[in-house]
């Protein structure tokens, strides 16, 4: 494995059964993440995005192919708690929906994923602290989650993804319940923790829109890679966002 390829995917098939059929949904699909990267992947609703990032995380084992995470095979050698570990230690995770400790405050949810690590309350509130400072929220330290806006929560969520230090931030259309202004909003705060910290982002979207921000891009339909852009030729994509505006 080339050393700059952090995660790799080889001839990955994914089917799931209903009842007596046997549904398609990866199909025989490459790609690689590299370190430090901002790869997006997007396509189309149902197209196999989400399946696939569940298969990266170690959350869903494909059918068929291999998985490599920092060198480990996903899939071979390692059950479901192992996988469990890795995911508590290396990935850091934003969903389209938080779904937050409802009992605790801000600043206890985001601390709660050191906790799980079995870190001191100390440690962990202050690095919690630390994290709300980052993404400009510790002035809600006190404050339950859902009595902030879906932007805010959105930016508590980027503190507690953040809070361990992982080698991978997953964002699963974290910006599917925002408007335009808090959308961009996080994007930008993702987008400047790759540059200046250097963790790797993996994101899945629909929106051509939030394409600008990547380094790299899968472009999937039907299960399969249509095309995978980088930073020298993601301007074609970019293209199609201008004329889905109406922009020449």
């Amino acid at each position: 494995m080339n050393q700059e390829q952090a995660i790799v995917v080889e001839n990955i098939e994914k089917s799931f059964t209903v009842g007596d059929q046997v549904l398609p949904v990866l199909r025989g699909l490459n790609c690689f993440v590299n370190e430090g990267d901002f790869f997006v992947i997007f396509g189309p609703s149902g197209c196999g995005k989400s399946t696939l990032l569940h298969c990266m995380m170690g959350l869903e084992a494909p059918t068929s192919g291999k998985i490599m995470f920092f060198g480990d095979n996903l899939y071979k050698g390692n059950n479901e708690d192992d996988r469990a570990v890795m995911r508590k230690q290396l990935i850091g995770t934003v969903y389209q929906q938080s779904n937050w400790i409802r009992s605790l405050d801000v600043k206890d949810n985001v601390a709660f994923p050191l906790i799980l690590l079995g870190r001191e309350r100390e440690e962990a509130l202050e690095r919690a602290y630390e994290m709300l400072d980052e993404v400009g929220m510790r002035n809600w330290a006190n404050h339950r989650p859902t009595e902030l806006s879906s932007g805010q929560q959105q930016r508590v969520a980027m503190a507690r993804a953040l809070v361990h230090h992982p080698e991978v931030i997953v964002a699963d259309e974290p910006t599917g319940n925002l408007d335009f202004k808090s959308g961009q909003d996080i994007m930008e705060l993702l987008q400047r923790i790759n540059r200046e910290k250097g963790q790797m982002i993996i994101m899945v979207t629909h929106d051509l829109e939030y394409l600008t921000y990547a380094k790299r891009i899968l472009q999937m339909l039907d299960g399969q890679v249509v095309r995978i852009y980088d930073e020298h030729d993601k301007g074609e994509v970019l293209q199609q966002i201008r004329l889905k505006r109406g922009i020449q």
